[in-house]
């Protein structure tokens, strides 16, 4: 689909095609003849790319974008309807912002849930990086049960969830980008994937709820979002609580009680929550002894780690391990 003016800025190109798509993703009845997708080629003079939109059911649409700018791009608009998406940031370089919240993602490997009414949207999208971004677009006054489901209500003008992106997120990712479906059956596993992946989400929700309440200020939650960043680097020997909140700015006080609200437990918990994690992985992944997994995520003293492994898993790592390589004979 060829936008039928010729804009000047790249934000009017973008506001160009959300506007050609809002009628049919506002409306709970597609008009007769409307194409199940539009495809755009992004203009030579910003950069090269190309960004597709599927319509798949009423109140129910998915995009793909894949860009590389050749210089710094910025995107304004105003949302002034209930409007809510599930954002996979594959491969991103961008930051965006909602009135006065502020997320500064400079990378991927990120998806969020974002409830948006009569607020200002504001992105800047840096040169030179491709940008792999795929979306789920959600007509709320035909979803309300989704939102009742995590929690939104329609008034409310904000509200924004983060995960990190499983390894399952990105193998539909993968398929929704790579498959060979046509006509019919395209549209019935498009639609079936975007809906699988939707409920990846919340299930990873329910399990490590990572709301971003807005309880917090809006500052306050990019510091501790940066907390948690520096714990995922560190997690062989992490900062100290003081020194943590030193390096992101915070009061310590503030990053306990923010840290348990948004991602439901304590720094510590966190830090212990990954290691042991980690360790699982390294005994599904790697020929490895128990004890070798147990240094190399932090835990000096083995018989430490082995009680809070089978707390965790309800088994000990080395009946945990001696089954993975069984089952893979």
């Amino acid at each position: 689909m060829k936008i039928q003016t010729s804009p000047s800025t790249f934000n009017e190109y973008f506001n160009q095609i959300i506007d050609s798509n809002l009628m049919i993703h506002e409306n709970s009845s597609t008009p007769a003849g409307i194409q199940h997708e539009h495809f755009y080629q992004i203009p030579e003079k910003w950069g090269d790319g190309i960004h597709r939109t599927h319509f798949l059911r009423n109140g129910l649409e998915l995009s793909q974008s894949k860009m590389l700018f050749h210089e710094p791009v910025q995107i304004s608009r105003r949302i002034d309807k209930p409007y809510l998406e599930l954002a996979l940031n594959i491969d991103y370089s961008a930051t965006w912002s909602v009135d006065d919240f502020r997320s500064d993602r400079e990378h991927g490997g990120h998806v969020q849930l974002v409830y948006m009414n009569d607020v200002k949207i504001h992105a800047e999208i840096a040169a030179s990086n491709v940008m792999n971004h795929l979306e789920l677009r959600f007509n709320p006054l035909l979803w309300q049960e989704l939102l009742q489901e995590l929690g939104i209500r329609l008034e409310q003008s904000f509200a924004c969830m983060e995960a990190l992106i499983t390894p399952d997120m990105r193998a539909i990712a993968q398929e929704l980008s790579s498959h060979s479906y046509e006509g019919i059956t395209r549209q019935l596993f498009l639609e079936s994937k975007t809906l699988e992946l939707m409920a990846l989400f919340l299930q990873e929700i329910r399990t490590s709820p990572p709301k971003l309440s807005m309880t917090i200020k809006p500052t306050d939650v990019q510091c501790i979002h940066e907390a948690r960043d520096i714990l995922l680097r560190t997690l062989v020997q992490p900062p100290s609580l003081i020194r943590l909140a030193q390096m992101v700015h915070i009061n310590e006080q503030k990053l306990k009680n923010g840290f348990k609200e948004l991602f439901g437990t304590t720094v510590f918990g966190f830090v212990r929550q990954q290691r042991l994690e980690k360790a699982k992985q390294l005994l599904e992944q790697e020929q490895i002894s128990v004890s070798e997994a147990s240094a190399i995520v932090g835990y000096s003293n083995f018989s430490h780690f082995a009680a809070l492994f089978r707390k965790t898993y309800g088994y000990n790592p080395s009946a945990y391990r001696k089954n993975k390589n069984l089952c893979s004979l």
